[in-house]
């Protein structure tokens, strides 16, 4: 399963120089927040295969930046990445609580949670919690089976089968390749396709162990078809070693050659001086069988020649044995007992080499404590005098680590106090802004009540006496009414515009266009409006804040800027929404704005209430005012 899992990278691993190398570039452009977000949580996962530890610093920036900004997916994937990384470097404790902070994060947010499981899987079987690891991977394959992630159950599938594998259930391990077998069989995805012969291989492999030859056999058949119609070379080159290997156990040598002689063409073609090692000594191993002494000592001395070069003491210490066994039979006892000496004086070596640390902390101990025995006697009394030196230095200790105890529970009380009194300020604020804001909504509403009720009521009432004299043929009464009409007109787009009827009956796309419509009927310059992406659902106080401050910001156009053009633009982009108001005026000092009016001020004050992001550019060419709202942080 080792072997799967490295096919499925190799090719990524030799791209990730290139990859990094664009993402970094795409790291310096401007770019929308999601994207920049997206862009830091790449870094993150391709660091993995080149260093662990910038993984980690990537995946840190690439939470926080999402945290700033609500994308919940990329935090889930940031501190997912993380954990791997830790995993990589064999930091477990430190992978595991990463982890479940991705699961926590994709659980809350509904978000995906295949890979996630994988990574948890794999870090329970690497710290021996195999149970554990089973659990894990069969709830991840009921949620892929849910979702119809079919790539994510296939990894599983796998990676399952090496847990029983290790458990010595083999059975229960074929049982779930071949499962993965029958998935990679009948998918589209080309990666899983791909993969099918290194699965039929492994199965084939535990059949051979459990001593079961010809259904080993039957499968390292199957799979060198699949491997030959993906034109994996490395795979049929280990299809023909295995297939060698096994006709050699069977006792058809010759077969056994035919099949060894492919493996060596090919690994000789690929390279690889490991498998090629592999492939020079089992065919020593074969000529042994059919008493080619010659070849015999050509092959093992190659592959010896090889495994020396390597460096590698289990390969070689497996060369020595294999040779060891052939001469035996071959009758060369002497040759068979210089091998067998060597063999185990290399698995003697690679076991010393595993218990060095152990063995040296165990001698220091012994030493010490021979020492301690010979100068017990003397040191009797200075140990005494020590203790209740000791004894007085640990109440000092215990003392003053009480105290700085206490100043740690003090502080992170104060702490917590600070950060209530800071939440309550802030509610405060948010509360007061509210209310003014309402206020200033009601009084809006008095007014244009009565612009629409009295004023309106008066011009018409005045406009139905003059009509009533227009037979007398006086046209300054003609004009007279006209000059009514418009001023009805007039008073109505105030009124409509103090207290749109749309914005309380539709959305807050059709209430700018219609506050649009109505200004573009009454003023100059015309002013454009643009709408992108989705209409976003929000609540009426957010609706009426986000138009109010488009009304602010068209009227200083208008009124102060002396602007020829202006444009509005709303966009709506999944959690982001982004208003920009532009226009060619004069401009004014973005230092002073908060002193520039009440205007401003009240943009000010919806802006704090809506919690949003402001940018304001302005100079003698013209003035852009852009928002950046949170949906989810929106009152």
């Amino acid at each position: 399963m080792r072997l799967f899992l490295f096919l499925m990278s190799s090719s990524l691993f030799a791209q990730t120089g290139s990859i990094i190398d664009s993402l970094k570039l795409e790291l310096v452009k401007d770019q929308a927040d999601t994207t920049r977000a997206m862009v830091l949580n790449d870094l993150a996962y391709y660091y993995l295969y080149q260093d662990t530890d910038t993984a980690v610093y990537y995946g840190h920036k690439a939470y926080d930046f999402a945290e700033e900004i609500g994308y919940h997916k990329v935090r889930a994937n940031a501190k997912l990445y993380t954990g791997n990384a830790f995993l990589f470097s064999n930091r477990m404790d430190s992978a595991e609580v990463f982890y479940k902070q991705a699961f926590g994060i994709a659980k809350k947010h509904e978000l995906k949670k295949s890979a996630i499981y994988s990574s948890l899987g794999m870090l329970y079987k690497n710290n021996g919690k195999l149970d554990r690891a089973v659990r894990i991977y069969y709830e991840g394959i009921i949620e892929d089976e849910k979702e119809g992630n079919e790539y994510g159950k296939f990894i599983k599938l796998n990676n399952l089968a090496n847990v029983y594998s290790i458990l010595e259930n083999k059975q229960k391990s074929i049982e779930l390749l071949l499962e993965a077998v029958e998935i990679s069989e009948n998918s589209e995805n080309p990666n899983i396709r791909y993969a099918s012969g290194t699965i039929l291989n492994g199965v084939g492999a535990i059949y051979i162990e459990l001593g079961q030859l010809e259904e080993g056999l039957t499968y390292f058949q199957r799979s060198l078809e699949a491997n030959k119609a993906n034109e994996n070379k490395r795979e049929i080159a280990r299809n023909y070693q295995n297939i060698g290997a096994t006709q050699s156990k069977l006792g058809n040598y010759t077969e056994a050659l035919d099949y060894l002689k492919k493996a060596f063409s090919l690994r000789e073609e690929l390279a690889d001086k490991k498998e090629l090692t592999e492939t020079y000594f089992e065919l020593g191993n074969t000529y042994g069988k059919l008493k080619q002494n010659a070849q015999v000592k050509f092959h093992f001395d190659r592959a010896l020649e090889l495994g020396l070069e390597l460096g590698d003491q289990a390969l070689l210490s497996k060369i020595y044995q294999t040779r060891s066994n052939t001469y035996e039979e071959l009758g060369e006892s002497a040759l068979a007992l210089e091998s067998y000496k060597l063999h185990t004086l290399y698995r003697d070596s690679i076991l010393q080499e595993e218990n060095l640390k152990n063995v040296s902390e165990i001698e220091t101990k012994y030493e010490t404590a021979k020492k301690d025995k010979e100068l017990l006697a003397q040191n009797l009394e200075i140990e005494q005098a020590n203790g209740r030196l000791q004894s007085r230095n640990a109440q000092l200790y215990f003392l003053l680590f009480s105290l700085v105890l206490l100043g740690y529970v003090f502080w992170q009380r104060q702490k917590r106090k600070n950060q209530e009194i800071d939440s309550l300020k802030k509610e405060h604020q948010i509360k007061t802004l509210e209310s003014l804001i309402q206020g200033e909504e009601k009084e809006r509403f008095r007014i244009a009540r009565e612009l629409h009720d009295g004023v309106n009521g008066d011009l018409s009432a005045i406009k139905f006496k003059l009509s009533a004299l227009s037979d007398k043929e006086n046209p300054a009464i003609g004009e007279a009414v006209a000059m009514i009409d418009d001023s009805c007109k007039q008073v109505r787009a105030i009124s409509h515009n103090l207290v749109p009827p749309s914005l309380e009956n539709f959305n807050l796309v059709e209430a700018l266009e219609e506050y649009i419509e109505n200004t573009n009927g009454i003023h100059q310059p015309e002013i454009d409006f643009q709408h992108l992406g989705e209409h976003p659902r929000l609540s009426k106080n957010a609706e009426i804040n986000i138009f109010r401050i488009v009304q602010e910001l068209v009227v200083n156009a208008l009124k102060h800027a002396e602007a020829q053009q202006i444009n509005v633009q709303l966009s709506c982009r999944e959690e982001e929404i982004q208003l920009t108001v532009e226009d060619d005026g004069k401009g004014f000092d973005t230092s002073a704005q908060n002193k520039s009016g009440i205007g401003l001020s009240n943009i000010q004050s919806r802006v704090d209430y809506l919690q949003a992001d402001k940018d304001v550019l302005s100079n003698q060419e013209g003035t852009s005012y852009t928002l950046s709202m949170n949906k989810n942080l929106l009152p």
